[in-house]
């Protein structure tokens, strides 16, 4: 038995080292005889030379971790097998029984096995022994140091290919002037902007995250040239746009594309919907409200969303997702779309959404620029829906099919306020 010494100041280390002295001892002194000793005992580091000629005349390599990563000494104990004759034992919980699944696993918690498979390789017939050798031979010489070295970096390259393709690039200066330059030389510029989280930064309370003065200033600036025609593209229902945004010149499209309304004109339905379906997810809705504390239902004309801004983020983790598959499964009978935004879980027709709505706003409305700002997966459909020319910048640093990203709100006020 060889103890090879390994983490000696550890004080579990010396107790188990203490442990099998003492059982080492007993056996020893049980059992031995004058010309004979059970165990030998070893506490110390060996040559790999001597360690793989004590392989080599090993009937049976016992290796039984609790918990291993990529354990060696198995492999060691196949590669010192020259006439492939031996039994490798090895614990299921080691890494490398994923490889050398022609060796006898074990659960090493479980002693009866334990015992019942060292009989059962003692008793292993030599054709068997060699057949088993032989395939892990092969799988300890193919997946060597080299290849696995191979596999990572080729992985290693790949992840660095991926991420190139899914980085996002934010809007230079360079960018930007180029941006202010074609609004300068534009006559017919559309601007379509979303509300919460691109032109306000996100609230506790989605009530309190009414326009401040600076915002009000920077939009009253921009409608004051005829030649802008800003369009509030949200999420919110018509009445919270309208009494936030009515008193300014602004077109609005509203409820992510349900309402639309010109310039002090009057709200119009871009098609016709059934809100039928909210009698049957109303009640799952509200059944997590009560289960989550902090959490609660905003209903509007023809959506229903889940709010969980003040709710435990582990728990509001585990409840949205909850929701979300519960919904999935709904909504796939009921022509519904499941959306996930920012602490929302929201269900709508699925027949609606920003991209449709401002592809149709485009048709109606002459234009030689374009800039689409926005921050969200529900905004994703708008940027599609926009030409190649056009400006499109997501508010955030994920991935988007827009052409630019800014970090925050505050930027894009920037912007605006630069456009004036």
């Amino acid at each position: 038995m060889l103890v090879v010494p390994s983490r000696d100041q550890v004080e579990m280390y010396k107790q188990l080292k203490e442990t099998i002295d003492e059982l080492v001892g007993r056996i020893n002194s049980s059992y031995r005889t004058i010309t004979w000793t059970p165990i030998q005992y070893f506490y110390r580091s060996f040559p790999i030379e001597e360690l793989s000629a004590l392989y080599s005349v090993a009937d049976i390599a016992l290796v039984t971790p609790m918990r291993d990563g990529m354990n060696l000494v198995c492999k060691e104990y196949i590669a010192s097998k020259v006439d492939r004759k031996g039994v490798l034992i090895l614990s299921e919980m080691a890494g490398a029984s994923r490889e050398l699944a022609d060796a006898l696993l074990i659960n090493p918690n479980d002693l009866g096995q334990m015992v019942r498979t060292i009989r059962e390789a003692l008793l292993m017939p030599e054709e068997e022994q060699i057949t088993r050798m032989e395939h892990m031979q092969e799988i300890v010489q193919r997946y060597n140091i080299h290849h696995w070295v191979s596999i990572f970096m080729n992985r290693l390259e790949y992840i660095k290919e991926k991420q190139k393709a899914m980085a996002t690039e934010s809007l230079s200066k360079e960018e930007s002037a180029q941006l202010l330059e074609s609004f300068k030389k534009s006559h017919q510029r559309m601007l379509f902007l979303d509300y919460d989280g691109t032109l306000s930064p996100f609230k506790k309370d989605p009530n309190a995250a009414f326009p401040d003065q600076e915002l009000l200033e920077t939009l009253t600036c921009l409608t004051q040239n005829p030649e802008n025609q800003v369009v509030i593209v949200s999420g919110r229902d018509r009445h919270t746009l309208e009494k936030w945004l009515g008193h300014l010149p602004v077109a609005f499209i509203a409820e992510h594309g349900v309402w639309s309304r010109e310039q002090n004109g009057q709200w119009e339905m871009l098609q016709h919907l059934s809100d039928s379906w909210k009698a049957e997810v109303r009640p799952i809705l509200e059944l997590h409200v009560d289960r989550t504390p902090g959490s609660f239902i905003e209903e509007k004309d023809f959506s229903l969303v889940w709010h969980y801004r003040k709710v435990d983020r582990t728990l509001a983790e585990l409840r949205a997702r909850e929701l979300s598959n519960y919904l999935l499964f709904i909504a796939a009978n009921i022509n519904l779309q499941v959306m996930e935004g920012d602490k929302i879980v929201e269900i709508k027709n699925v027949e609606v959404n920003k991209g449709v709505a401002t592809a149709r706003w485009l048709e109606q409305h002459p234009h030689d620029f374009i800039l689409s700002i926005g921050d969200d997966r529900t905004d994703e459909d708008m940027f599609q829906a926009m030409p190649k020319e056009a400006f499109s910048i997501k508010v955030g640093n994920e991935r988007s099919n827009a052409r630019f990203n800014v970090d925050g709100s505050n930027d894009v006020r920037k912007l605006l306020k630069s456009l004036c």
